[in-house]
């Protein structure tokens, strides 16, 4: 009979702590996610009026990504994104299509406004808005292109829209993804003689950015 009762219970409490939803996220909460990260660009620049069917851009990156979130209140949270940096070809297109320009580094810091919606599950999806600041760090000319020219990028200010889920495992661990689109916006200035480019043109990249993470709620 104890036996009997010792295992109703125990049956109890697993069909009560099953029906129980997942706690969603609450002020005070923090979370950490870590993952590979991409920048895909979607613009580009011209070079005109120097070379009026010339232009470039910039292609894919991949690097590790980081980023953190603090919940001010039980749906509104404030988002960081880093990264390790990103590296990048910068290569012609119409009258230099197929010759490489550049390779940039650059980091994207980006700080959103998130709203963290309560489904009652162990989904956690968010939506964001921020700000966003890319800094490019090197910029490595191809000599066989620019012939001694230097190219130089401005760093860029813009702004940013995010969306993402977060799903939750056990010990407060998750999986995320994660995407932003930002605004990135820079001013490029080629000077010398050699390649008759000399002039500051503007180029656009405007990136979408995935992530895929691994993240620890603190």
């Amino acid at each position: 009979m104890k036996k009997q009762l010792l295992n109703g219970a125990i049956a109890a409490i697993l069909g009560t702590t099953a029906a129980l939803p997942a706690m969603a996220y609450q002020a005070g909460d923090m979370v950490l996610r870590a993952g590979l990260a991409g920048v895909l660009p979607t613009g580009d620049g011209s070079l005109a009026p120097a070379l009026p069917t010339g232009g470039v851009e910039a292609d894919d990156g991949y690097s590790l990504g980081i980023t953190f979130t603090y919940m001010a209140t039980d749906n509104i949270g404030v988002g960081i994104l880093g990264a390790w940096p990103f590296s990048h070809d910068v290569e012609g297109t119409g009258a230099i299509a197929g010759a490489k320009v550049a390779e940039v580094e650059h980091l994207p810091p980006t700080v959103t406004l998130q709203y963290h919606f309560d489904t009652a599950s162990k989904l956690h999806p968010y939506v964001g808005a921020g700000i966003n600041y890319t800094n490019f760090i090197e910029v490595d000319e191809n000599p066989a292109v620019l012939l001694g020219d230097s190219l130089d990028l401005d760093d860029s200010w813009g702004f940013a829209l995010e969306a993402g889920v977060d799903y939750e495992l056990q010990n407060d661990w998750s999986v995320g993804a994660a995407v932003w689109w930002i605004d990135i916006d820079t001013d490029a200035t080629i000077t010398g003689a050699a390649t008759g480019l000399a002039g500051t043109y503007d180029v656009e990249i405007d990136p979408w950015v995935f992530m895929l993470s691994v993240g620890k709620k603190f």
